[in-house]
């Protein structure tokens, strides 16, 4: 019994290298390799916040976001999808627990649910008006059409994970590459990464200590350099 279970997940190992070949050696690897980048850029984040900023939520982040890339490219393709919305509404979470101290330690005792709902809530969520301009307001009109790309990320990967129909038939049956669930979670991925760096640039760049701004200076310019504004930060 020991040996035949042991096997089986063997057989399953071979298989799972098999995708991880034939995800980097598709059309999307330089994508694949270019998107994993991001995890440094979060890392990077955790290291300048670590010191003034509870990093717990940030780095539950990262951790799904690597679990996420490892689902994907070895074949998983349900779980990736399902690790691309969690870390998303963690990230969301972050930035909105970062500045209430009584809703972060409710949260950690679990007296508080932080639901999606109140996250990007138009009048008092993490991308309202409000909210944005209280830390950098020069960015506070992307706000409207920031809360309607998330939600239909959040919802697109959503259905995914409830199980719609046509959802549960474009998942493959068996251990297989599938190049359109590729693309798909890297399109998700690459929306919920500006989302993130957005939120993070918005939420503490202003506080970031002016000898440190050349390490996310990279990450404005690629990622966030249709947001003029941001760049200001860099002016001097």
């Amino acid at each position: 019994m020991e040996t035949n279970c042991k096997d089986h997940f063997s057989s399953l190992n071979s298989q799972f290298g098999q995708v991880i070949e034939d995800s980097f050696s598709s059309n999307q690897g330089s994508k694949l390799v270019e998107l994993f980048q991001f995890s440094d850029d979060l890392n990077t984040w955790t290291e300048l916040l670590k010191d003034g900023t509870d990093c717990t939520i940030l780095i539950s982040a990262i951790q799904e976001f690597e679990l996420g890339f490892q689902a994907v490219v070895s074949g998983q393709y349900r779980y990736s999808f399902l690790a691309q919305r969690y870390f998303l509404e963690q990230i969301c979470r972050f930035i909105y627990l970062s500045t209430n101290e009584l809703h972060l330690r409710h949260w950690k005792l679990g007296l508080r649910d932080i639901s999606w709902g109140s996250l990007v809530d138009k009048e008092n969520g993490i991308f309202s008006k409000i909210f944005i301009r209280a830390f950098y307001s020069e960015v506070e009109s992307e706000g409207d059409h920031l809360i309607t790309i998330a939600s239909k990320l959040y919802r697109e990967s959503s259905e995914f994970i409830h199980g719609n129909f046509n959802k549960i038939e474009e998942l493959p049956n068996s251990i297989e590459f599938n190049t359109s669930l590729l693309e798909r979670w890297i399109d998700f991925m690459e929306t919920s990464r500006f989302l993130a760096l957005f939120l993070l640039f918005m939420r503490f760049s202003k506080d970031i200590e002016g000898h440190d701004l050349n390490k996310i200076e990279e990450m404005a310019r690629e990622e966030l350099g249709g947001i003029v504004e941001f760049n200001l930060l860099f002016a001097s």
